[in-house]
């Protein structure tokens, strides 16, 4: 019997205990699973205790088909009881339904998919092993953590000030705690970098005094525009880093727009206007034109 346990990160990160309830099917305590008094059960006459009987069916003249299905009598269970002698507790059944609520423990740090098996506290019949519950953890999607192993990811905004100058920023994790994150002064972070805070991920499995590495994905905004002062300000800031140099003898300077798809040309989408043209002056320049010969 496995039962889906929705988990959250933050319950993986700090570990669980939780309670299920389990329907299950247990030998009757009443008639000690054998369904009525002593001497009450005997073997199916009909099947003569297989469960199972044969049975001829006529097609047509002299045709006939075979199948073996459950006995009618018994109902496939190869044995009937007498109705005065039956168990009034489980209806000569031998087993009756019951509820138990097992308690689990989660562990730190387990991985999605993870099972918890508790032998023996499924379904029982005489005669056999009593099956097994298993529980398996399924962890939820986080909104600001990605998990991968014992690791975690989250992804940051930052504006191009902040890259340039520096960050300094505070996070909840997973465990309720502030934690507070800040780079080297001087050290500038690129679009789509990512840094490790070390040891502030999840708990290893098993290990739970090991801790797997925080990592910070960093998305560098740009802003859209920039005023004359602004413009000014930045050069000022920004000079010693160069500029290249310009070319003042020249005859046209054109200007950069916004990309458009609807700017696309023939060639930018296939190129077929240009292959043909292509191919008409290599075939003139010196290719051979291959032409069917007629008789």
């Amino acid at each position: 019997m496995q039962y889906p346990l929705k988990v959250s990160l933050e319950e993986i990160y700090k570990g669980k205990s939780t309670k299920i309830k389990v329907n299950r099917e247990r030998i009757c305590g009443k008639c000690d699973g054998k369904g009525g008094k002593d001497g009450a059960v005997a073997k199916c006459p009909t099947c003569k205790g297989r469960g199972m009987v044969t049975k001829m069916q006529m097609l047509g003249p002299g045709m006939y088909s075979q199948s073996s299905g459950p006995c009618d009598d018994c109902r496939g269970k190869g044995e009937v009881i007498d109705e005065k002698f039956k168990c009034k507790t489980c209806n000569g059944k031998k087993v009756c339904k019951e509820t138990k609520v097992l308690e689990a423990e989660i562990d730190k740090g387990s991985p999605n998919g993870c099972q918890y098996t508790f032998h023996g506290e499924a379904d029982e019949f005489p005669g056999t092993e009593p099956g097994d519950v298993i529980i398996i953890v399924q962890e939820l999607p986080h909104k600001t953590f990605k998990r991968k192993g014992a690791d975690l990811l989250i992804e940051k905004e930052i504006s191009l000030f902040e890259s340039l100058t520096g960050v300094d920023f505070v996070i909840t994790h997973l465990d309720g705690n502030k934690l507070r994150i800040r780079n080297t002064p001087g050290e500038v972070i690129k679009p789509d970098e990512i840094k490790t805070v070390e040891d502030k991920g999840l708990p290893f499995h098993k290990q739970s005094y090991k801790n797997g590495n925080l990592f910070v994905l960093f998305k560098v905004k740009f802003p859209i525009k920039l005023n004359p002062q602004m413009i000014e300000g930045a050069q000022k800031a920004l000079q010693h880093m160069g500029r290249e140099d310009v070319d003042m003898d020249i005859k046209e300077v054109v200007k950069l727009d916004k990309y458009n798809e609807g700017q696309r040309n023939t060639h930018a989408q296939g190129g077929t206007e240009g292959d043909e043209s292509d191919e008409e002056e290599g075939a003139g320049a010196g290719g051979q034109r291959v032409q069917c010969a007629q008789q």
